[in-house]
């Protein structure tokens, strides 16, 4: 019975001694395996590079009208007719208002007729002192009566003319104020008038860059109104002087408002193109940390100690800190800290620090891009 016992006993601790030993092997291979495994970080790149820009200056103005005016009438009036709507585009010398003109009608037709006689009798004056029967001053008299007659015409028909209120310019009327069988005190605003093909931006610059600023020089606006999109157009005048509070310099520039989406009053961001063109290294603005410390990036770079699954050097990412200069759109100038043909990393920075092993895929998103290998 013993005996039986000691070889059950026996056999049973061979079983398990046996599988300890599997289990024992397999979890070593794993631990092994575990060691061995490449850890990184997946990032997107792009080589720093070197562009030709031309140096820029930036600053913030208001939109101001080629021509604009605020339409008033001169006389005071009832008002007869409104010959425009709120919004139109209307040409030059069209009728927009009328006002009742009927007295001035009236006074014009009995001074037409004061002016015909004094015609007359000055005629009559002429011949008379060619026959010796009158004296000088007698058609001196006939002379003056005629030119205060015909005085008495023009201007009652300069007071006609100014109860017809016509557009100065071709442009874009705004909100009528007026309306037929309204009393119009002289002065008052009937309608804004605004010229709308050209804008003029008004802004002002450093006195330091005044050396390399000159008429024509091209120019680029933007407003907040219309994001993504841009309006040409030149430096139109410097101003003759520096403003001594500020120490800058008034510019007006010239834009192109064919669809006539500017407006007058708007605020525009307005770059002017000046000086010579200039090499630079650029790098991506989504690649650049910026901080109170200063400002990075992320340079791959291959590491001969360290080695990927196919026994090549592993890329490794160390922080640099750069010097930044202009920016244009999605790119920023680097006077500092990159070179052409550097990597830099664009995407997944936020699980970075110096000497991470990185893995390049540039498909990722940057939310993406801080997964690790294996997960």
């Amino acid at each position: 019975m013993l005996k039986r016992f000691l070889i059950a006993g026996g056999l049973m601790l061979a079983v398990i001694l046996i599988i300890g030993g599997i289990f024992g092997f397999n979890l070593y291979k794993t631990i092994q395996g575990f060691k061995n495994q490449k850890h990184f970080t997946f990032v997107s790149e792009e080589a720093a590079k070197q562009e030709t820009w031309q140096p820029t200056f930036s600053s913030v103005g208001n939109l101001d009208p080629v021509q604009g005016a605020d339409l008033s009438n001169q006389l005071a009036g009832n008002v007869t007719g409104v010959y425009f709507e709120s919004g139109q585009e209307v040409e030059k010398g069209r009728l927009l208002v009328q006002l009742d003109d009927s007295s001035e009608q009236a006074q014009l037709q009995g001074y037409q007729a004061q002016e015909k006689l004094a015609e007359l009798n000055d005629q009559r004056a002429h011949d008379l002192f060619s026959k010796r029967l009158i004296s000088q001053s007698d058609v001196d008299t006939a002379d003056s009566n005629l030119k205060q007659a015909q005085s008495n015409v023009a201007n009652t028909q300069a007071d006609i003319a100014k109860k017809a209120i016509h557009a100065p310019f071709s442009g874009r009327a705004g909100i009528r104020n007026v309306n037929v069988g309204q009393y119009l005190p002289a002065g008052t605003v009937i309608v804004t008038l605004q010229a709308l093909d050209h804008m003029y931006a008004s802004f002002t610059l450093p006195e330091q860059a005044l050396p390399v600023l000159a008429p024509h020089q091209k120019v680029t606006a933007t407003v907040d109104a219309y994001p993504g999109q841009s309006f040409d157009g030149v430096v139109n005048a410097i101003d003759s002087k520096v403003d001594p509070a500020t120490h800058n310099v008034r510019v007006q520039a010239l834009l192109d408002n064919p669809r006539h989406q500017l407006r007058a009053g708007m605020f525009a961001n307005v770059t002017v193109s000046a000086g010579k063109t200039q090499q630079v290294v650029t790098v991506p603005k989504a690649a650049v940390t910026y901080s109170l410390y200063g400002d990075s990036v992320f340079v791959i770079t291959p590491d001969k100690d360290k080695k990927d699954d196919k026994g090549n050097p592993a890329l490794v990412a160390n922080e640099v800190f750069v010097k930044l200069g202009d920016e244009r759109g999605p790119r920023v100038a680097v006077t500092e800290g990159v070179k052409d043909g550097d990597m830099i990393v664009t995407s997944g920075m936020q699980k970075l620090h110096s000497g991470t092993t990185v893995q390049i895929n540039n498909d990722v998103t940057p939310d993406q891009a801080n997964g690790e290998a294996g997960k």
